[in-house]
């Protein structure tokens, strides 16, 4: 009997460890701003690639601003040879007719123009010892007007591509196509012919957002000639993009996946608690290191953001991983982040702040891998009366629900779910409802939001005033 009554005290002991709440506050500082978030996307394969072909239907489900996934960034392959141009051309007008951010990268030149007359990035001679295979500098400029010949392409069909890349992975030796550049390599062939191309440039696109290709862009013989610093996520990310950032440069994290069926030895579907958290937190720490885009490889596939009717994922049907990236694409997109400290003892959760381009909204992100729920204090730079929270869970995607207050706070507190990732958005009671237009003349027409970001505006533009004097452009 007393073996009994002891399992049933140690059940009942148990179940309030499972069930009890960790209090944990996170502190947000509008004061301390970092980088505006330009968007978030993926990788189309419509093309050369044998896996992940995305029909219109697809494509208009996780693209533009009426889309489930809200995505506004689109990555497209540049194929290996003119006459294969045509091959991206539907899914690029695609994207143009949502209105979202097109780029594109090459893998491969004509293989002709490398040193070991392959498309792969590397090459085993005869003796068995493997290559690395450049570009020929004597067909740099041929190379430049190759990428121009496929902005051209896609101009002439019309579609203004937004971006272009000089090489995916320029660090990689691999067996399939691609092209191995030197720091030295890509500077020197950004600094002499990059203006030979008629679109903004991105470089490096490395397998890294490492010093060791960001640091030699700040040469001033490179610096003006390419817009957006980019690199991966299957390497460090280090700091020294920063310092291009500081220059005007944006940042984007162009390429990341993460399959677990490539590491463990017995193929399986995906699961919540295993794979969610990690590609949550891959997002949320490259944010936090300061990038203004985040671009996963493959969109349509057992990975990415769609399913493809493998490992028991469903054809055209938006993955966990899909919802996850939709919360920052929906909700932090066009916003800027800005400082959040978090006090939490049990030192699970994790997250980031953004304040809304018109300055009268906070926007958390609070990822939660643990399996206790937390009673969250959220201390704002600002007095609110209601709130929304959206929460994607292993049973929920993306549920909505309103959060009411009792009365006007600056520390409202809120329920955080068990293994979830929510987004907690609270608006600024203290803004004037009615606002004022404003006429001003500025060189340029170019003015200063309140988190210090340059915007074009037209002659006239609406001004939220705070009660404090502070004034708001809302374009």
């Amino acid at each position: 009997m007393k073996k009994i009554l002891l399992f049933l005290f140690t059940l009942f002991i148990c179940g309030i460890v499972a069930a009890q709440e960790n209090n944990a506050t996170v502190i947000v500082d509008s004061s301390t701003p970092y980088q505006k978030i330009t968007g978030f996307g993926g990788f189309v394969c419509n093309g050369q690639f044998q896996y992940g072909w995305m029909t219109t239907d697809e494509i208009k489900k996780l693209w533009g601003k009426d889309s489930e996934a809200g995505y506004n960034i689109m990555r497209l392959y540049i194929p290996s040879g003119e006459s294969s141009f045509s091959q991206t051309l539907s899914a690029a007008q695609m994207a143009k007719s949502l209105g979202i951010i097109l780029f594109a990268s090459p893998w491969s030149m004509p293989a002709a123009w490398k040193t070991h007359n392959t498309t792969n990035s590397q090459y085993k001679d005869n003796n068995g010892v493997v290559q690395k295979n450049y570009l020929q500098e004597a067909h740099y400029v041929d190379y430049a007007n190759y990428l121009n010949d496929y902005v051209s392409y896609l101009r002439k069909n019309g579609v203004e591509l937004d971006a272009i890349s000089i090489q995916n992975e320029p660090d990689a030796e691999v067996d399939y196509a691609g092209c191995y550049w030197t720091p030295t390599q890509l500077n020197s062939f950004i600094a002499k012919y990059g203006n030979l191309i008629s679109c903004k440039i991105i470089a490096p696109e490395s397998m890294g957002m490492t010093n060791t290709y960001a640091t030699p862009l700040l040469a001033d013989s490179v610096i003006d000639n390419f817009s957006i610093y980019a690199g991966h996520q299957y390497q460090a990310i280090q700091n020294g993009f920063q310092q291009l950032q500081a220059k005007g440069k944006e940042a984007w994290m162009t390429e990341y996946l993460s399959n677990w069926n490539d590491t463990e030895p017995v193929a399986r579907n995906f699961n919540w608690q295993k794979d969610a958290f990690i590609f949550a937190e891959a997002v949320n720490n490259a944010l936090l290191a300061n990038v203004n885009a985040w671009i996963h490889y493959a969109s349509k596939r057992f990975y990415g953001m769609m399913g493809d009717n493998s490992y028991g994922t469903v054809t055209g049907a938006i993955t966990k991983r899909g919802y996850i990236l939709s919360h920052y694409a929906k909700y932090t997109t066009g916003s800027t982040r800005i400082k959040a400290s978090w006090i939490d003892n049990s030192k699970m959760l994790q997250g980031s702040s953004f304040i809304s381009q018109t300055g009268d909204s906070i926007i958390v992100m609070v990822i939660n891998p643990s399996n206790y729920t937390y009673s969250l204090t959220v201390s704002l730079p600002f007095n609110t009366k209601a709130g929304e929270s959206i929460v994607t869970t292993s049973s929920a995607d993306m549920s909505a629900s309103s959060i009411t207050l009792d009365k006007e706070t600056s520390s409202p507190v809120v329920d955080i779910n068990a293994s979830s990732m929510t987004t907690l958005i609270f608006t600024n009671c203290n803004i004037t409802s009615i606002p004022l237009i404003v006429i001003e003349k500025e060189k340029e027409n170019t003015l200063y939001d309140l988190m210090g970001n340059r915007v074009y505006h037209p002659q006239k533009k609406v001004v939220y005033i705070y009660k404090d004097g502070r004034k708001v452009i809302f374009i």
